[in-house]
């Protein structure tokens, strides 16, 4: 699998010829894939389900999966206690359960991402304040969209899938699958580059931000110690990104933190962009990363039980703390 292709539309930000993206190939129909394939059809029978069935499917399997008490139930576990240090265990132990059961959900409900139009798609996709956006683009800026990892966030990419996008991916381990995924998220209406993770430097990134676009960046990702600092999130200390204040000041752009969840009472995807942040960046890159998780915080909370806690968010650790997993 190619590691240095993005997936792009035909019309994109950084004018990349469609041919120098990621594409089909003819070796995917080699014996080693027809598993992958299998996968591909089940995902089209899902797509096919009413909703009501996937989230009944979504709810048996959470709670098996709940029970089990695997690893990743664990790091839920642990996620929340860290967290949110006053929450007694009965708190936490209802809140894993109702976060497993909406992960599998998401699942589950992911690939009317890859099967439906962009047209029926945004039906069921809404953005709230847009104008926020949509001002910073009429001052010809670009924006530096900053998301929580929650589990409908593939969803607030297909959102604003109408305005220029600059994104990231993390490349699947099948290619099959990676790019079967990955062209789901450039579709032919689209305005769209997204790279694999690694796969854009920061020069790259600072050159593409100099014509007015958009950076979808998922913003809480623990990778590592290099150009991190330390700083709250929640109860707990995180490793954080300083590039974030280092690309804004470079280029310019208005840095807005959004989140996208799913709305059971209006049964459709929501994008809530915040305001944009203010005084960003500063001269002190500990007072921006405060900043910056004091506003994912914000965005988190709205609907707790539907952030990724699975993830290992506390991986990386100041010097002397053990290792939380």
């Amino acid at each position: 699998m190619s590691q240095s292709k993005p997936f792009l539309s035909k019309k994109n930000p950084l004018d990349i010829p469609l041919n120098k993206g990621e594409k089909f190939s003819l070796r995917f129909l080699y014996p080693i894939y027809w598993l992958d394939w299998i996968l591909i059809l089940i995902s089209l029978i899902l797509t096919n389900l009413p909703k009501f069935l996937r989230d009944v499917l979504g709810y048996l399997i959470g709670n098996i999966i709940y029970h089990m008490n695997t690893k990743r139930i664990n790091i839920i576990k642990k996620n929340l206690s860290m967290c949110f240090s006053d929450m007694n265990i009965q708190d936490i132990n209802s809140l894993t359960k109702r976060n497993m059961i909406n992960l599998i959900r998401s699942y589950l409900n992911m690939p009317i991402l890859w099967w439906r139009s962009n047209k029926k798609l945004q039906k069921i996709c809404d953005i709230k304040n847009i104008h926020y956006i949509e001002n910073a683009l009429l001052e010809n800026k670009s924006v530096i969209l900053l998301t929580p990892h929650t589990m409908s966030i593939d969803f607030g990419g297909r959102s604003l899938s109408k305005f220029p996008i600059i994104s990231m991916y993390k490349p699947l381990r099948s290619s099959v699958l990676n790019w079967f995924v990955g062209k789901s998220r450039s579709k032919p209406t689209d305005n769209v580059v997204v790279f694999p993770r690694g796969g854009m430097s920061f020069k790259g990134i600072i050159k593409a931000l100099k014509k007015p676009s958009i950076f979808y960046y998922i913003a809480d990702e623990d990778i590592g110690k290099t150009n991190t600092i330390f700083a709250n999130f929640f109860d707990e200390t995180k490793s954080t990104l300083t590039s974030i204040s280092k690309i804004a000041k470079i280029t310019n752009s208005v840095v807005i933190p959004c989140v996208s969840h799913f709305s059971i009472k209006h049964q459709k995807y929501i994008t809530y962009i915040d305001e944009p942040l203010k005084n960003f960046p500063s001269d002190d890159l500990y007072k921006d990363a405060v900043q910056i998780n004091r506003s994912l915080e914000k965005l988190i909370s709205m609907n707790v039980d539907q952030y990724m806690w699975s993830l290992r968010i506390f991986q990386t650790r100041p010097d002397g703390e053990k290792y939380p997993y």
